[in-house]
């Protein structure tokens, strides 16, 4: 198993949130906008990596049961799903969540490699 080379790397700037959050709406709609600019050619027939760095306001950051990584991962990995950039979140085979604290704007960088078995 081994990553080629990116395929594709965003910036989505503005508050990031889950399905818990009342904001849902707005910052998943942000995020498929911003992904829907990525051809479908770049990913259509790869199996994927997927990279999710975010940075939330350090106050939101301890929210029980709003900022979880694996509720970040889900409304990610379904919106790259909507955005038609792959069909089925089966194809991605290696998945890495991470977030920090920020004082400034919230904001997620996403990118994804091939992952060649």
């Amino acid at each position: 198993m081994k990553l080629t080379t990116t395929l594709f790397e965003i910036s989505v700037e503005g508050q990031v949130s889950t399905k818990s959050s009342h904001t849902h709406n707005e910052w998943k709609n942000r995020l498929e906008k911003e992904l829907q600019s990525i051809p479908s050619s770049l990913t259509r027939d790869s199996n994927l990596s997927i990279t999710i760095l975010v940075w939330i306001q350090t106050r939101r950051l301890d929210c029980i049961g709003r900022n979880d990584v694996d509720n970040i991962a889900k409304t990610t990995l379904d919106s790259i799903v909507r955005s038609g950039l792959i069909q089925d979140d089966s194809v991605i085979y290696d998945l890495h969540v991470t977030k920090y604290p920020t004082d400034g704007p919230e904001q997620m960088i996403l990118s994804a490699q091939e992952w060649i078995k």
